[in-house]
């Protein structure tokens, strides 16, 4: 699943589209080893760069910020945007793509370049993702690394006391009219079987589904979570979760287990997906969902 960070909240309900497909594409006798990358997907360019491969990626997506060292790459448009005459323009020899840009998978076979095709919609495919392109960019030990410190820092690690949490993705404060939640199906809703506690959205028809304040009422969670794709100020965080206490009888706001993870990793099913399992679990043990 990627989610591109500056049109997440239109990008994230039509996740199905982004992350369907095949886990990788078969590649027929390659003659050479790749070494002119690009990808779009930040979660993809984070991989390549995961792998130590940075020196080889000559072109990346408006929306990837890490690491660093991505600000010095040439820029190819986003999801819904590529620019085709910059990719020309690079000389790619391999692009290194999800399943739903198979628009910009056809129009690079049709250049002649080279594509790779991988999926990130759960914890397994983003470990599975890391082993496939280190094959083709042949630095298989690396990957094999890679996936080895992904899983282990993913462990299940239950906390005492599970609880009902909702997940609440890139809410803008004073809004409790559609709240996009993780539902079902989700990388998030892997991270939070993994610690023990119970999705309170875990049976919606949708793996993104936009509820009512009513609805949240109804799902009776013991912790809400904002998840917030920029660094958010004290003031921006208590406007946020001003809006939870003002619901009466929300179990959450009478704990006081209402929090804010925030950063440009949280949106992303990629290798950072570890620092959002680690955070997480800080936030939820520190109230009623893990330690009543």
């Amino acid at each position: 699943m990627e989610i591109l960070i500056g049109v997440a909240r239109a990008a994230l309900p039509a996740l199905a589209l982004l992350l369907g497909g095949c886990v990788g594409e078969p590649i027929e006798a390659p003659e050479s080893t790749p070494e002119r990358i690009v990808a779009v997907a930040p979660s993809l360019v984070e991989v390549v760069f995961g792998l130590g491969l940075g020196d080889r990626v000559v072109g990346v997506g408006d929306y990837a910020k890490w690491p660093p060292e991505v600000s010095t790459r040439p820029r190819i448009g986003g999801l819904f945007d590529v620019r085709l005459e910059k990719i020309v323009e690079l000389d790619p020899d391999l692009a290194v793509l999800l399943p739903g840009e198979e628009k910009l998978a056809a129009q690079m076979r049709q250049l002649g370049v080279e594509v790779l095709t991988v999926r990130h919609e759960s914890l397994d495919d983003v470990e599975a993702s890391m082993l496939t392109v280190a094959r083709r960019l042949g630095v298989e030990d690396a990957g094999r690394e890679m996936a080895a410190a992904f899983r282990s820092a993913l462990e299940p690690r239950p906390l005492p006391d599970g609880g009902r949490v909702v997940l609440a993705i890139t809410r803008e404060a004073g809004n409790l009219g559609e709240v996009l939640v993780a539902g079902p199906g989700t990388f998030y809703h892997e991270l939070l079987e993994r610690m023990g506690v119970v999705n309170a959205f875990a049976d919606a028809a949708l793996s993104y589904p936009q509820v009512s304040a009513e609805g949240i009422l109804r799902a009776a969670p013991d912790a809400v979570v904002e998840l917030q794709p920029e660094l958010m100020s004290s003031a921006a965080r208590e406007r946020l979760l001003a809006d939870w206490r003002r619901l009466p009888g929300l179990p959450a706001s009478g704990a006081g287990c209402l929090r804010v993870v925030a950063g440009d990793h949280v949106l992303l099913p990629g290798p950072r997906v570890t620092r959002l399992y680690r955070e997480l679990r800080e936030v939820l043990a520190g109230c009623g969902a893990g330690s009543q």
